[in-house]
C-alpha cells in the first residue's frame, strides 16, 4: 500500500469532530481536532488520537486511541447567580457528546457510530457550493485528503477527569475511545 498512512490519525480526529458537530454537540468554533490553531474558549470539545499502531500489516488499516476532552468553565459569568448552571451546562455537553459517539444500530457494536465518522469525514472534502462560496471551497480544499477516509470501526474504552487548571476554574471530562481507521478506505 502507498503512504499516507502517516495523516490518519489527523484524518481520524477531523472526522470525529465533524461527526459531533453534525450532532449537534458543538460548532466549528468549539469542536476542534487536537492540531487545530484556532484559540479555545470554555466550553470546548477536543479530540486528540493519542496513539496508533497498524492493526494489520501492510493494510493501511491503523488502530488509534482516541482522547475526546470536554471542557467547561467552572465559575458565574458577568451577571450569572444559578451556581448550578456551569456544571449544568458541562454535564449536557459531556452526556451529548458520550451519545453522540455510542451510537449503536444493533445494540453490540458501534458500526454506526463509525459510519457516522466516515461519513461526515468524507463530506469534508466535498464543496456543497460548487465554487460559489469562497470559504467552503477553501475548507473543501484544506480536507481534500478525507475524500476516501475510512473508520471501520469504533469502540468505547473508558472516561475519567481531566486536570483541571491551576486556578480551579475549569472542568475536563475525558471520554476514551478505540477506532480503526484508514486513510484511503482499505478495509
Amino acid at each position: 500500500m502507498a503512504a499516507p498512512y502517516n495523516a490518519t490519525r489527523s484524518k481520524l480526529a477531523r472526522a470525529t469532530c465533524a461527526c459531533l458537530i453534525s450532532a449537534g454537540c458543538g460548532s466549528i468554533a468549539d469542536v476542534l481536532p487536537h492540531n487545530s490553531a484556532k484559540q479555545k474558549t470554555y466550553p470546548n470539545t477536543t479530540v486528540r488520537c493519542a496513539f496508533s499502531k497498524p492493526d494489520s500489516d501492510f493494510t493501511g488499516n491503523r488502530r488509534i486511541t482516541v482522547h475526546v476532552s470536554i471542557k467547561g468553565s467552572a465559575t458565574l459569568e458577568n451577571g450569572e447567580t444559578d451556581i448550578d448552571q456551569a456544571r449544568v451546562q458541562f454535564d449536557n455537553r459531556v452526556e451529548t457528546t458520550a451519545d453522540a459517539l455510542m451510537q449503536t444500530a444493533d445494540n453490540q457494536t458501534f458500526n454506526f457510530t463509525a459510519a457516522a465518522i466516515t461519513t461526515a469525514g468524507r463530506a469534508m472534502a466535498v464543496d456543497a457550493s460548487n465554487g460559489a462560496d469562497p470559504v467552503q471551497s477553501q475548507f473543501a480544499a484544506d480536507n481534500s485528503d478525507m475524500a476516501d477516509f475510512t473508520c471501520s470501526w469504533w469502540n468505547e474504552s473508558g472516561e475519567g477527569d481531566g486536570e483541571a487548571d491551576a486556578e480551579g476554574c475549569a472542568w475536563e471530562e475525558i471520554l476514551i475511545f478505540e477506532a480503526i481507521a484508514c486513510s484511503s478506505a482499505i478495509t
